[in-house]
C-alpha cells in the first residue's frame, strides 16, 4: 500500500518564490519612484497669473488646497513606506537562511492595505479639486469658476502628478495581492 506524504506546493528556491521575492521588492521600488515623482512635479507646480502687462494678479499653489496638501503628505509617507518595507522584504527574502514566517507578511500585508487606502484617499481628494479647478461649478449658492484656463502650468503639473499617485497605487494594490497571496501560501503549508 502506498502512503501519500504531503510535501509543499512551493518549496523555497522554486521559479515561484524567485518571481514573487522580484516582484515584491521591484514594485515597491517601483511604487517608491511613482510616488516620489509624484511628490517632485507637485512641488514644482506653482504658476503666478498675469494680466494684461505682466502684471501678477494671483498665484496658483499646491498650498492653497487642503486636498493637494493631503495628497502630498500621503505620497511623502507612501514613499518612505515603500522605501522602507524594500529594503526589509530584500533583507528577509536574501540574507536569512529560513523563510520568513507568516506574521511577517501579515505585517507587511496590513501595512500595504494601509498605504494603498492612504494612497487612493489623497488621489480622490486631489481628482476631486482638480475637476473643480477644470470645470468650475455653477449650482444655487455655489459658484467656483475654473481656473485651469489661467494657470494652464499648475493644472498640468498637477494632473501629471495625480497621475502619478495613481501609478504608486496600482503598485500598491498588487503589493497587496501579492502580500495575501504570499500569506496563503505560507498558511496551507
Amino acid at each position: 500500500m502506498e502512503t501519500m506524504t504531503s510535501e509543499p506546493r512551493f518549496t523555497r528556491g522554486t521559479w515561484y518564490d524567485r518571481i514573487f521575492e522580484v516582484a515584491h521588492v521591484g514594485l515597491r521600488i517601483l511604487a517608491n519612484g511613482f510616488a516620489s515623482t509624484s511628490i517632485v512635479t507637485m512641488l514644482t507646480s506653482t504658476q503666478e497669473i498675469y494680466m494684461l502687462d505682466h502684471l501678477p494678479i494671483a498665484r496658483a499653489h499646491f498650498a492653497y488646497s487642503s486636498a493637494l496638501r493631503y495628497k502630498l503628505v500621503a505620497d511623502a509617507i507612501a514613499c518612505v513606506f515603500s522605501l522602507l518595507s524594500s529594503i526589509l522584504v530584500y533583507k528577509k527574502t536574501k540574507c536569512s537562511q529560513i523563510e520568513p514566517k507568516t506574521s511577517f507578511y501579515f505585517t507587511l500585508f496590513i501595512g500595504d492595505l494601509v498605504i494603498t487606502t492612504l494612497i487612493i484617499s489623497g488621489c480622490a481628494a486631489a481628482t476631486s479639486v482638480g475637476f473643480v479647478g477644470l470645470n468650475g461649478i455653477e449650482k444655487p449658492g455655489i459658484s467656483w469658476l475654473p481656473v485651469c484656463h489661467m494657470a494652464e502650468k499648475f493644472c498640468r503639473m498637477a494632473a501629471f502628478s495625480i497621475a502619478f499617485s495613481y501609478a504608486a497605487f496600482a503598485c500598491m494594490i498588487v503589493l497587496t495581492f501579492l502580500s495575501a497571496w504570499k500569506l496563503k501560501l505560507l498558511a496551507t503549508r
